[in-house]
């Protein structure tokens, strides 16, 4: 960069002189007054006032392309705006009960990532970074189950207990998390050629639950067995609450959720500085809600809400609410995690510093 200067201040100062040289030639035709010093002093300082920006202007412009790549000058203020995708699940840790379900499937899910970071680089290597963004987490559960519960019969002409089977055929349900996100870590970057930076981010964070929706598909068929009687009630009893059921279209959200939670995060890719200002990112990323993100109804696994809820003498025969699995007793915990690519623009602001680097 110093070469480039000084080439083109000789650069200049040369055509500086060729200048002068001209204008000495052509005052020379004429006579020599006592005027003519103090008149060639004023053109040649004139020259020299208009050439000189020109010189600087060129020394500049090297600065300012070449900043990324010199030791010695460091970007300090980097604002990022990335749009992400990839394995964002839910990670359901099921309950005894849910794992007691055969053909039970907690399956994965994938989402979205949208982010704003502002990093700000201490040294050439090392920076923090803060930011907020917004994540959306899928889960799907599905498969063929069937599930029972111990209930007491209000119904004046019975009055005991039965068991309630519910068999769910071709079930599918997908929950979605919307989460509001406080990222803030430590960043490194390291020049791997001159405009191409390897960078990569550790952190902490907070989320906050903004939104929760989920939606099931499928046919539930009931059937009862009074032990006391020995007695089997079959799916054609609709009177008694024991039919056969779409649960298709049915949407709902998910209550239990914390609404505030810590998650662990890293970030790490290749960044191109293509402008003085503007640069190019593409990395992956993974997120992990380090504590449970959803609470119990309550502790006491025999009084967990059931998946359907049932009054089987309120009304029709069919009086039935269908509670959602991340609801209900089947679910105990759930630790979104994220794995997924991202792309970004960084922008640059403020002018590059020198940075007092041999001190590390």
């Amino acid at each position: 960069m110093q070469k480039k200067s000084l080439y083109s201040c000789k650069y200049q100062i040369f055509f500086v002189s060729l200048q002068a040289n001209y204008v000495v030639q052509v005052v020379g035709r004429y006579k020599i007054s006592v005027e003519m010093p103090k008149r060639l002093f004023i053109v040649l300082l004139t020259l020299l006032i208009v050439s000189m920006p020109r010189s600087f202007a060129g020394s500049a412009d090297t600065l300012h392309t070449t900043y990324v790549v010199n030791s010695d000058y460091v970007p300090m203020h980097v604002a990022q705006f990335s749009v992400g995708g990839g394995l964002h699940t839910l990670l359901p840790q099921l309950s005894e009960e849910g794992r007691n379900m055969t053909g039970f499937d907690p399956g994965l899910g994938a989402g979205l990532q949208v982010q704003a970071t502002y990093t700000y680089f201490f040294h050439k290597y090392v920076g923090v970074t803060a930011g907020v963004g917004f994540d959306m987490y899928t889960g799907n559960m599905h498969g063929g189950f069937t599930d029972s519960v111990y209930l007491y019969d209000s119904h004046p002409n019975n009055q005991m207990n039965y068991w309630l089977y519910s068999k769910y055929d071709k079930f599918k349900e997908r929950e979605q998390l919307y989460m509001i996100t406080i990222p803030v870590g430590v960043t490194g970057r390291i020049n791997l050629t001159d405009p191409i930076q390897l960078r990569g981010t550790l952190g902490l964070g907070m989320n906050v639950i903004v939104g929760s929706h989920f939606h099931a598909d499928g046919e539930l068929e009931t059937t009862a067995y009074y032990p006391d009687y020995n007695l089997h009630f079959d799916p054609d009893l609709p009177q008694h609450g024991f039919s056969n059921y779409y649960l298709g279209g049915y949407n709902g959200k998910i209550d239990n959720t914390f609404p505030v939670n810590m998650f662990i995060f890293g970030d790490f890719g290749m960044h191109y500085q293509f402008t003085r200002r503007w640069g190019l990112y593409a990395g992956i990323y993974f997120n992990y809600t380090c504590f449970n993100a959803i609470r119990p109804t309550t502790t006491d696994a025999g009084k967990r809400l059931e998946p359907v809820r049932f009054d089987m003498h309120g009304g029709d025969g069919k009086q039935w609410t269908y509670t959602g699995m991340i609801n209900s007793k089947l679910v105990d915990a759930l630790h979104p995690f994220s794995f997924g690519v991202k792309v970004g623009v960084t922008m640059t602001f403020l002018d590059p510093i020198k940075c007092n680097c041999e001190n590390w």
